[in-house]
């Protein structure tokens, strides 16, 4: 074969790539036109803070108008709060957010408001929930405080972000404490402005409160003011609101909420016309309190049955349960898939019959808001309603009735050992709630209703001789003389050692008129002045047809979920959410113990700890339950800070290394092993993280 001399190869190679390019190829024919610029505007103006990697590419590849204008119409759609209805509320909010930082954080010098870092803020997080100003505090740049509370379940429940004003006239600009430090926020007027220098001369000037926010962001990391030690944390906090639009969490939910909307053709944000709530705060046998519900469709007819080639029925349906705290922050997200075959003869017993679902939330005592979300596959339906629940907690020696349970029937658990993980489970009793949280009864039978009675925890023994004095009333609302009173005595050596009595009532409802009527349980101690109460409301029907009751299935993998710490970690976020921070972790140390895989126990640990600066508690954790891929990088950053301030500085680089090797775009962690490297005097080492991490979070 004969070889073609060097020179003359570089020369064919030079034609044939100008032959090549001179051509028109299929790829120069399908080249995408230039966006015009209203579409151009809408991806990089205004929704350039939200709109996820995947959306963005997506959106891109699309070749018409038509095409680009129902992109945009489902990209809202998603983010609506009420899907389907005629408003979207958070488009709506949304162009307000950026409607009021142009005009409140735009100016001529500066450009438009929504590109400044203040507007970016409040266009992606909104409004916070105060502010602070500084605008003439004595040494002082002028300086603006945000400061959130639950913005998104994908950031911190609770932060600050400090803007401040690098030269006179120019855009305030965020401020990091790690890149900037306390110096930067100063005026070097009187002293040489150290770090430390600048802390106090904060604090003499602002209070220590802007001392302490010059070094962390984060409300529960502890900090010394006396030592000027700025906090790494607060620039992942601050790379994930510049970045929040390509946040793990974000990004998962937003395709999850596509996911949703392809495979379900209507989806209803309902107030109850197609679904019954019923909840109940119950105390199980270990005196933990819990929230057991039903989900209940209102006719059987909103279900949807497949019938199969063998004759069998079929049906499939999803249960998604949110739990938010009071300052609806999301604190877990419960779902469960329901699909299964009925043979003929139990199709024709319940054909007739609404469907319903039970189950229940391990809640700490405490104030929730609670989405209810129930999918039927089949029809491509999905119904949503939310609700506001309380659990009460006991103060001093007062009794608590936290609900009336009306039900159909009653029988012994079948398996006591289950009875704390089976909805409506009292006393070793199962009860099969109403359909509807109004039971509808006829006046040919009676009203059955259980209920508990909690107090604190005694020895039975010490009760023997009390009694507990209980009056029952049913009576129509502004009807004089149609009340019905009742009155019994009940031993309180009944009451178990965890707290709390089991009871339950049937009462005739023979001769009563058709109508609404109410239902009053009032107990008190026979040796004591104090009362508890409950209401319940009824309506008596004269023709028992009116009232069908439900075929319910229970929650399904409930053991598992026992068994695999998943009832402990929700346990443990609601603890934390009400703020009983030391009783969470020993929920969530369980959690984690029975599944390494648990991140949501894990970071809820790891801040904890870290809260309380108990850094080998955090090493013993990490020694214990490592991490995963999935590990979020303010728990992989905390986790590094306190090996190597316990002394484990090798185990904290090579935590840190392996986790920017899985994600090298992660300028956060890149700014975590360079104050590793820092810390321990490699400067060189430390310039080159962070160098690269600046790069990577587009930091001058």
């Amino acid at each position: 074969m004969n070889r073609i001399p060097a020179g003359c190869w570089r020369f064919c190679c030079a034609l044939f790539l100008l032959a090549l390019f001179a051509l028109p190829s299929a790829g120069a024919a399908q080249k995408k036109e230039k966006l015009a610029k209203n579409y151009r505007d809408w991806l990089e103006h205004e929704v350039v803070y939200i709109i996820t990697k995947d959306e963005r590419e997506n959106f891109l590849k699309l070749t018409t108008d038509e095409a680009r204008e129902k992109f945009i119409e489902q990209f809202w759609e998603v983010r609506n709060p009420d899907p389907g209805a005629a408003t979207n509320k958070f488009r709506e909010e949304f162009y307000k957010r950026i409607a009021f930082a142009n005009a409140r954080f735009g100016s001529e010098a500066n450009g438009d408001g929504w590109s400044t870092d203040r507007g970016r803020t409040y266009i992606t997080l909104g409004e916070p929930k105060s502010k602070q100003i500084y605008r003439a505090a004595a040494n002082l740049r002028p300086i603006e405080v945000w400061f959130y509370s639950g913005p998104s379940p994908a950031l911190p429940p609770f932060f600050y972000i400090l803007f401040y004003q690098r030269e006179i006239g120019g855009p305030y600009r965020f401020y990091s404490p790690y890149i900037d430090g306390p110096d930067k926020l100063t005026t070097p007027m009187e002293s040489i402005n150290t770090p430390n220098s600048a802390v106090k001369m904060i604090q003499d000037s602002a209070g220590p409160e802007l001392a302490r926010i010059s070094l962390t962001l984060l409300p529960d990391e502890p900090v010394d003011i006396n030592n000027g030690k700025p906090s790494l944390q607060s620039d992942i906090l601050l790379s994930s609101v510049r970045g929040f639009r390509n946040l793990p969490a974000y990004r998962e939910e937003i395709q999850a909420r596509y996911q949703l909307k392809e495979h379900v053709s209507t989806r209803l944000l309902l107030s109850g016309s197609n679904l019954d709530v019923f909840t109940l705060p119950v105390k199980d046998s270990r005196g933990l309190t819990r929230l057991d519900f039903a989900i209940r469709m209102k006719n059987a007819s909103d279900l949807s049955m497949n019938k199969e080639p063998d004759g069998r029925y079929s049906y499939s349906v999803e249960v998604r349960v949110r739990v938010f705290s009071a300052e609806n922050k999301l604190l877990f997200t419960e779902e469960k898939k329901v699909s299964t075959t009925l043979d003929q003869g139990r199709f024709d017993r319940i054909k007739d019959r609404p469907f319903g679902y039970l189950g229940l939330l391990p809640l700490a005592p405490g104030k929730y808001r609670i989405s209810f979300e129930l999918t039927d596959w089949y029809r491509k339906t999905s119904y949503e309603t939310s609700r506001e629940i309380g659990i009460p907690s006991l103060r001093g020696e007062e009794l608590v009735v936290p609900g009336i349970l009306p039900f159909v029937s009653a029988e012994e658990d079948a398996d006591p050992e289950l009875r704390d993980l089976t909805p409506f489970s009292m006393g070793g009793v199962q009860f099969t709630p109403f359909a509807s949280g109004v039971p509808a009864v006829s006046t040919s039978s009676p009203l059955q209703f259980a209920y508990q009675v909690w107090s604190l925890p005694k020895d039975p023994r010490s009760l023997i001789g009390k009694k507990l004095l209980v009056d029952y009333g049913l009576g129509r609302p502004a009807v004089p003389g149609s009340a019905m009173g009742l009155h019994e005595e009940l031993g309180m050596e009944q009451f178990d050692p965890n707290g709390f009595l089991v009871s339950g009532k049937k009462l005739t409802l023979e001769g009563k008129p058709s109508g609404n009527y109410v239902l009053t349980l009032t107990t008190q101690r026979a040796d004591a002045e104090g009362k508890a109460f409950a209401t319940l409301h009824v309506r008596i029907l004269e023709d028992a047809d009116e009232s069908k009751p439900s075929w319910d299935v229970d929650e399904p993998d409930i053991l598992k979920d026992f068994q695999t710490g998943v009832l402990d970690q929700q346990r443990g976020l609601s603890l934390i959410a009400q703020g009983q921070k030391d009783e969470a972790r020993k929920w969530l140390v369980r959690a984690l113990a029975l599944d390494h895989q648990n991140e949501g126990a894990r970071a809820a640990l790891v801040d904890a700890y870290f809260a309380r600066n108990d850094l080998s508690a955090i090493k013993s954790l990490y020694a214990d339950a490592g991490v995963t891929t999935n590990t979020d990088s303010l728990t992989l950053a905390r986790i590094a800070t306190s090996l190597q301030r316990v002394g484990d500085a090798t185990e904290a680089y090579d935590l840190l290394d392996k986790a920017i090797a899985a994600r090298p775009g992660d300028g956060a962690l890149c700014l975590a092993l360079a104050d590793l490297y820092k810390e321990a005097g490699n400067l060189q080492k430390a310039g080159e993280w962070e160098k690269r991490g600046k790069g990577e979070l587009g930091i001058n």
